[in-house]
């Protein structure tokens, strides 16, 4: 189990180091846009399609994993507090394995979309030049398959592991 939570880490890191770097490269792209749309009138091709397309996709997808990790995400918990852990164990344990199935049914979906794009070679004209699309398709997945994966070793270390108590713990 270790050397699972080792591999995830390490996997994760990477895949938020990604997030981090599209975030510069999207201030830096932008950035550039405006510069030479206000010196030369003349800003550079494809910028809106990166940006849409590229950059934000990574940012928003890609790095979900890592805030589940970290259990970063949102979490109300009016009612259930006032349950028993027991009570409140279940529900986080429903609740992960209920965004598991979710997150692998949009992997599964997006894979498949992501290949009809990449069968078809997807692009989009922007000033005459010809921006693929279509590897921008499998980061959706990607970041999906991941997000299952992270709840899924949750699941089951809070169910093979004693010492934590909660579903939730971060890794």
């Amino acid at each position: 189990m270790k050397q699972i939570e080792r591999i995830l880490k390490v996997v994760l890191d990477a895949v938020t180091v990604l997030g981090a770097f599209a975030v510069f490269l999207m201030m830096a792209h932008i950035t550039l846009d405006v510069a030479m749309r206000f010196l030369f009138n003349d800003p550079p091709p494809g910028t809106l399609i990166f940006v849409s397309r590229y950059y934000m996709v990574v940012v928003a997808f890609v790095s979900l994993a890592f805030a589940e990790r970290r259990s970063g995400h949102i979490n109300v918990e009016i009612v259930s507090e006032l349950m028993p852990m027991r009570m409140q164990n279940t529900f986080n344990v429903l609740g992960a394995l209920l965004s598991a199935v979710i997150f692998a049914m949009l992997a599964w979906r997006g894979l498949g979309e992501a290949a009809k794009k990449h069968d078809i070679g997807a692009f989009v004209l922007e000033q005459g030049i010809a921006i693929p699309v279509w590897p921008s398709y499998y980061l959706l997945p990607i970041g999906a398959g991941l997000m299952c994966l992270t709840l899924l070793f949750k699941i089951v270390r809070h169910y093979t592991n004693h010492e934590n108590k909660t579903v939730l713990d971060p890794f």
